[in-house]
C-alpha cells in the first residue's frame, strides 16, 4: 500500500480517497486537537469527484435514487387507508415540504394501550427572503391553518411558515389549497437548497443600491429542482409547465437522481443586519456596497447541527471563500452547490453537510476546486464588519415617505389567538382591509408593510385593542430570546423548547433580569434550529427536562459559544443564569456585552464564582 497522505493530496495526477473521513476532536473550550484517522481503506482514483460505491451509500441515498425523481409511492399511499407513510416515502415527503410526525404527548400512553402512534404532518412553505407575501397569500395561510391544521401559524427561523397537526386525510387538500393560492412548499425541506434567507426590508428601505429580496428569489429559482413530481402528486399534474416531460437524463441536470448528500442552506446578510446569522449557512452572501453595489463576499461551510457526545459532528461558522462581481454571483453559487453534490459524504448523513468537507479539506483546497468549476479566480474577500441584527420591530418609514411598515414581536414565532390576545385575527384583518404586505424575519417576527402613513394611528389602535403589545412593553431578554417548536411535534426533540422558554424568561424577569440585553436561545435537540450555538447563552435539550448550557457567543453571529455545563435540570436553569448575570454585572467592563465578557474572562473564572465546591466541569 502506498504511503497515506491527507485527503486531497495528489500523486502523479491521482489522489487518495479515504472511505472514512478524518476525525477532528475538540476540547470543551473549543480548541481543536490534531486530526486523527478513523478506520478506513485507501483507493487510488483520478482527480475527479469522489464516487462512493453502492454498498457504502446510506439507506436514504438508495431511496432517492430509486424514487422516480421524488415520486415514490406517495400518491398510492394518499389514496389508501394507512394512517402514515412508509420510511421510504417519509424521506421523499421532505422534498415536498412535509415532515411526518406524531403527537409525542400521547405516544407512550398509546404504546401501553397497544395502539399505533397518533400520526400527523408538518407542512413548511417556501418564502425566499421572508416575502413579501400578498394579502391573498396571507389569507390562504390563515385559512389553511384553521381548516387543515391546528389553527396556528408558526414562523420559522428561516423566514417561512409551518403548519402543525395536519392529518393524512387532509394532507393533499391542504397542499392543493396552498398551491392554488400561490403558496409553494416544494424544496422547503429535503436534500436540496432550502429557503434562501435575507434581511426582510432592503427593497423598501435605504438607498435602493441592493435588493436582498430580489436576489433571494433569483437564487431560489436558479437552484430549485426540476422534477414535476410535486405537481403530479399534489396537483394531479395541473401546474406542469411543459406538455411533455423532459428526457429522463435531463430531469435533474443540476441535482441528478440522488440530489444533494444533505440539506443545503443559503443566507444573505448586510453589514447593518445579520439577523440571518450568515456564518451559519452552507453559503453566506454579503453584499459590498459603496454608494452602489460592487459585488458580493461569499462565505462557505457553516452549519449548526450536531449530535451529543459524537465528536465527529460539530457546529461550524463559514469561512471566507472570495469576492465576486454581481454578474458572477449566480454561477458561483451553482458551482458551490455542485461541488457539495459531488464531494459531500453520502455514506453517513450525520457527516454529510458541506461544513465537514470545508473542515477536512481546508478552505484553500475548496476554493481551488470551486474556481476550476467557475473558470475564474476569486478576488480576496473585502473587509466587512457585521453589526448587531436589526429586529425590525415598531414603526418605520419606507423609502417612499408616504408608506410605513410595522414590525410585531411574535414570541417564538407562534401566531395564535389566546383569551387575552387576538394577534392572529388582528393581523389577518389588517392585512385584508388595508392591503398590507407580510414579511417574516429570521428572528421569528412579522412585518406588515406598505401601510399608508396616515393609517398608522388607526392601525396602532387596532393592535392595542386586540392585546398586541408594542416592543416597548416586552423585556429586552424576552425580545432577544428564541426557541424551536420541539415537543410535542418534532420527532427529534429531547426536551421542551417553545412550550418552556416563555416560562424560563418570565422567571428571569421576576428575578430582576428582564432589562439585560442578552441573547438566549433554546432548542430541544442539538440540531439547533433556533441557532443556539451563536447565542450568548445557548440551551440545548439533552434529555427530558435537562439541558446543556453553552456560553460565549455574540449578538453579531460571528463567534460560537462553548459547552459550559451538561444535564442541567429545568429547575436549575434560571438560578444558574442569574448567577452568570450577577458575575457579569460585578465584573464586566463598561459597554461590554455578556457574550464578550464570557469569552474574555473564561470559564474557570465563571466557575469559581458560580459553581459549588466539589462539582466538576463537563468532560465531553
Amino acid at each position: 500500500m502506498p504511503q497515506m497522505e491527507p485527503p486531497g493530496r495528489s500523486v502523479a495526477g491521482y489522489k487518495y480517497v479515504f472511505v472514512r473521513h478524518f476525525e477532528r476532536l475538540c476540547y470543551s473550550d473549543g480548541r481543536k486537537t490534531a486530526k486523527s484517522p478513523r478506520r478506513f481503506s485507501v483507493i487510488m482514483s483520478p482527480r475527479r469527484s469522489v464516487r462512493v460505491s453502492e454498498e457504502k451509500k446510506s439507506k436514504v441515498e438508495a431511496i432517492k435514487e430509486k424514487s422516480d425523481y421524488l415520486r415514490g409511492n406517495i400518491s398510492e399511499t394518499l389514496k389508501g387507508d394507512d394512517s402514515h407513510f412508509t420510511e421510504e416515502d417519509y424521506q421523499l415527503l421532505k422534498f415536498h415540504g412535509i415532515y411526518q410526525q406524531d403527537d409525542r404527548d400521547v405516544r407512550q400512553q398509546l404504546k401501553k394501550e397497544g395502539k399505533e402512534r397518533k400520526y400527523m404532518f408538518m407542512v413548511r412553505t417556501k418564502n425566499p427572503g421572508g416575502g413579501e407575501l400578498s394579502p391573498q397569500q396571507w389569507e390562504a395561510l390563515c385559512e389553511a391553518g384553521e381548516k387543515y391544521a391546528n389553527g396556528t401559524l408558526r414562523i420559522t427561523t428561516r423566514q417561512t411558515i409551518q403548519f402543525h397537526g395536519i392529518g393524512k386525510d387532509n394532507l393533499k387538500n391542504a397542499m392543493r389549497y396552498l398551491n392554488e393560492n400561490f403558496v409553494p412548499t416544494n424544496g422547503a425541506c429535503g436534500d436540496v437548497n432550502r429557503n434562501t434567507m435575507a434581511g426582510p426590508v432592503s427593497d423598501i428601505t435605504g438607498s435602493g443600491a441592493f435588493n436582498a429580496q430580489e436576489l433571494a428569489r433569483e437564487i431560489s429559482e436558479n437552484l430549485s429542482f426540476k422534477t414535476t413530481a410535486y405537481y403530479d402528486v399534489w396537483m394531479d399534474g395541473e401546474m406542469m409547465t411543459k406538455d411533455e416531460p423532459p428526457p429522463s437524463n435531463e430531469i435533474e441536470p443540476m441535482y441528478g437522481k440522488a440530489y444533494l448528500p444533505r440539506k443545503f442552506k443559503i443566507g444573505i446578510a448586510e453589514e447593518h443586519d445579520n439577523s440571518v446569522d450568515v456564518h451559519t449557512n452552507d453559503i453566506g452572501v454579503v453584499p459590498v456596497i459603496n454608494g452602489e453595489l460592487k459585488g458580493f463576499n461569499i462565505l462557505v461551510g457553516g452549519g449548526l447541527g450536531s449530535h451529543h457526545r459524537q465528536k465527529r459532528t460539530f457546529p461550524r461558522l463559514a469561512d471566507p471563500l472570495g469576492f465576486v462581481s454581481e454578474d458572477k454571483v449566480h454561477d458561483t453559487l451553482k458551482a458551490i452547490l455542485e461541488f457539495q453534490r459531488d464531494n459531500g459524504d453520502r455514506t453517513d448523513r450525520k457527516h454529510a453537510r458541506m461544513k465537514y468537507v470545508v473542515e477536512e479539506w481546508g478552505i484553500d483546497k475548496v476554493r481551488s476546486e470551486i474556481e476550476k468549476r467557475v473558470g475564474f479566480k476569486f478576488e480576496p474577500v473585502t473587509e466587512f464588519t457585521l453589526r448587531q441584527p436589526e429586529n425590525h420591530l415598531g414603526w418605520h418609514t419606507q423609502s417612499d415617505p408616504e408608506l410605513m411598515y410595522v414590525g410585531i414581536f411574535v414570541e417564538n414565532g407562534r401566531i395564535k389567538d389566546t383569551s387575552g390576545n387576538r394577534t392572529k385575527t388582528c393581523i389577518r384583518e389588517i392585512v385584508k382591509e388595508y392591503g398590507a404586505g407580510v414579511r417574516l424575519t429570521a428572528l421569528q417576527n412579522i412585518i406588515l408593510s406598505g401601510i399608508p402613513k396616515n393609517k398608522k394611528d388607526e392601525i396602532s389602535a387596532r393592535l392595542e385593542s386586540a392585546g398586541v403589545k408594542t416592543e416597548d412593553e416586552y423585556s429586552k431578554i424576552r425580545l432577544n430570546s428564541m426557541a424551536c417548536p420541539a415537543l410535542p411535534t418534532c420527532g427529534l426533540a429531547l426536551a421542551e423548547a417553545e412550550r418552556y422558554m416563555p416560562d424560563l424568561i418570565s422567571e428571569l424577569e421576576k428575578m430582576g433580569y428582564g432589562d439585560e440585553n442578552i441573547k438566549i436561545r433554546m432548542s430541544g435537540c442539538p440540531n439547533s434550529c433556533s441557532r443556539p450555538p451563536t447565542s450568548e447563552i445557548g440551551l440545548i435539550g439533552a434529555s427530558p427536562g435537562k439541558y446543556n448550557i453553552y456560553l460565549g457567543g455574540n449578538f453579531e453571529g460571528t463567534r460560537m459559544n462553548t459547552l459550559y455545563e451538561e444535564m442541567v435540570s429545568e429547575s436549575e436553569l434560571a438560578p444558574k443564569i442569574a448567577e452568570f448575570i450577577d458575575f457579569y454585572r460585578e465584573n464586566g467592563k463598561d459597554g461590554e456585552a455578556f457574550g464578550d465578557f464570557c469569552a474574555r474572562v473564561g470559564f474557570d473564572e465563571i466557575r469559581k464564582s458560580t459553581r459549588p465546591e466539589g462539582v466538576e466541569p463537563p468532560t465531553s
